[in-house]
């Protein structure tokens, strides 16, 4: 038996097949922080830490935005990112 030295992902076809379900998945987190969590707001409230979650929804956007970008091949132009907290 021959040893396999080629890693499985290192045709161009398996990595397309590993950006796009990496894609995937950024997508479907960016859906889940985009939806509202009435039972983490109000636990979030409860314990006085509104902002604190808020914002850091907000930092998990922009790094999923940002890996999401590198894995398409686009570069962020230096313009500001939107806020993605617009029901507060």
């Amino acid at each position: 038996m021959e040893p396999q030295s080629a890693s499985r992902f290192e045709t161009s076809g398996d990595l397309a097949g590993l950006d796009t379900a990496t894609l995937d998945a950024i997508q479907l987190m960016l859906r889940d922080l985009h939806t509202r969590h009435e039972e983490i707001r109000h636990k979030a409230a409860f314990r006085g830490c509104t902002s604190e979650l808020l914002s850091l929804q907000q930092e998990l956007v922009d790094y999923l935005l940002r890996k999401k970008s590198a894995l398409m091949g686009q570069q962020q132009h230096g313009g500001t990112t939107p806020s993605y907290n617009s029901f507060i």
